[in-house]
Formats: C-alpha cells, sequence, structure tokens
C-alpha cells in the first residue's frame, strides 16, 4: 500500500475544521467517543443499533470493514473507503444514533464528543496492528481477560467465519498475511503493540505512560534491580533506556527524566544520539 500523504482534504461545511488525510489504499482507522466519555452504548441495544446502520452502509456499497469493537463510550472502526463516503456515511450515522438516543433517554444536545476522527493507515505492520488494537480494546480496558470473549468486536467474526459484516475478500487477505493460520492470528493478538493509535489526547498520554512503564519494568527485570534508578549510574545502560522510552513511549524529555530521577539535559543529550 502506498499512501501520498501530500493530499489533504477539508469538509467543506466547516474550513474551520482540521484537514483529514487521503489514503491512497483506502485504508482508515475510524473513532467516535460519546460527549463527556458518556456510556452512550453501555446497552446491548444501542452497540446493534450502530452495527445494523453500519451495515446497511456495507450493503450500500460505501465501504468494506475489516474490523470493529463497539465499546461502551465509544467505537473503533477499520474500514476501505473514500474520504467522501466515509464522511457521509459516518454523518449520517451518528445522527441518526445521536437522534435515537437522545429521544429514547429525553434528553438533548450532543452525543458524539465532536465529529468522527479518522487516521490513514499506511502499510501492512500497520493494518494489522491496527486491526489487533482495535480487537484488544476490552482487554486493555479489563472488560474481559480474553479477547475471544468479547461479543462486540470482529475478533471472531475471523475465528469462526460464516455470516459477518467483514468483507469476505478484506478478511482472506488479512488472514493471508498469516499464512492462513488462525492459530498465529490468535498469537499476534496476544503481543504488546508499541505502536501509537487513534485516541483522545489524555488516553494517549496514559497509554505511553503504561509503555514506558512495562520498558522500564523490563530492564528492571533484565538487571534484577528493584528500582529504575539503580541503573542510572552505568552510562551505557541509562543510554538505552533514555532512547526506549523516547522512541517507543513517545513521552516528552520533562517526563523521561522524571521518570529515571535524572536531569533533563542528560536526556536532551542522549536525544541527540538518536
Amino acid at each position: 500500500m502506498k499512501i501520498d500523504l501530500t493530499k489533504i482534504k477539508t469538509g467543506s461545511d466547516n474550513m474551520t475544521r482540521v484537514a483529514r488525510l487521503v489514503s491512497d489504499s483506502g485504508y482508515y482507522h475510524v473513532m467516535a467517543r460519546g460527549n463527556n466519555k458518556e456510556m452512550i452504548f453501555k446497552n446491548p441495544s444501542e452497540k446493534q443499533y450502530y452495527l445494523d446502520e453500519l451495515e446497511q452502509a456495507i450493503e450500500e456499497g460505501s465501504l468494506t470493514l475489516l474490523s470493529y469493537c463497539i465499546m461502551d463510550n465509544h467505537i473503533h472502526i477499520l474500514i476501505n473507503s473514500d474520504t467522501a463516503s466515509m464522511a457521509d456515511v459516518f454523518r449520517r450515522i451518528n445522527l441518526k444514533f445521536a437522534l435515537r438516543y437522545n429521544k429514547k433517554y429525553d434528553q438533548v444536545g450532543h452525543v458524539f464528543q465532536g465529529r468522527y476522527k479518522s487516521e490513514v493507515v499506511n502499510t501492512d505492520q500497520y493494518l494489522l496492528s491496527a486491526i489487533r488494537y482495535i480487537h484488544n480494546n476490552p482487554v486493555k480496558a479489563g472488560i474481559v481477560f480474553k479477547v475471544e470473549n468479547y461479543k462486540w468486536s470482529s475478533y471472531r467474526d475471523y475465528l469462526n467465519g460464516g455470516n459477518s459484516l467483514l468483507d469476505s475478500n478484506e478478511k482472506e487477505m488479512i488472514m493471508n498475511m498469516f499464512g492462513g493460520s488462525i492459530d498465529q492470528f490468535q498469537q499476534f493478538h496476544l503481543k504488546d503493540d508499541m505502536l501509537e493509535f487513534l485516541e483522545i489526547k489524555e488516553d494517549l498520554e496514559r497509554e505511553r505512560e503504561t509503555k514506558a512503564r512495562k520498558i522500564l519494568k523490563s530492564y528492571c527485570d533484565e538487571y534484577k534491580v528493584k528500582d529504575i534508578k539503580q541503573l542510572c549510574n552505568n552510562q551505557n545502560v541509562i543510554d538505552e533506556i533514555v532512547i526506549d522510552l523516547l522512541q517507543l513511549s513517545k513521552l516528552s524529555h520533562r517526563r523521561v527524566a522524571d521518570l529515571l530521577g535524572i536531569n533533563r539535559g542528560i536526556v536532551h543529550n542522549i536525544a541527540k544520539k538518536i
């Protein structure tokens, strides 16, 4: 897949909106969240309604679906579509959902936190990792222990086949990347992912902190120390730790220095080696 990152499309209805990148491959990771993190999908009927509307868009030929997960307060969807169709579909679905939701619960105002968010998926690695990230949302949130135990995602569609919202050709393409092996597909979902995906800002910061602490724990385990600060006198090791934190967790220089208990200038100097 090749992406021309120079192509940008701005919503014609509001020129002040942030421009969306356009994917030449057609693959997009889409997310929408309840306003103020409200659990707008807390009931199965809300989840099913959204899936039914998504199915209608699929039947109309507006998009093909590769992955989805509907959580209680947000959704993640991976699709193949063009920007115009994508914008029309999610504007329409979210509006219909909001009108239905407000009527059902006798309320007024915004149901979703702004318009939907989207990001281009520009490599096979990112495509597979985005699918894993989407499917693992319920595990990360502590709702289920195993990804296959969550009903409202497409993970089990990959395992069981049969009637599914997933596009059969797209699904076959994904499984071919695992040599057609369901076991390899399952094992892939058990691995940690250090890539960053579409998130609300505060969630992204929390995700970065989690990644950083996993990195620090791995170093503590490797060198058999209880506190990472015990390694700060070893220049070679601290160089490795700082570089890993900056590259993998993407925390700020200030935060990396705080976690390690070292001067920010040391972090700046190590960063120059990258």
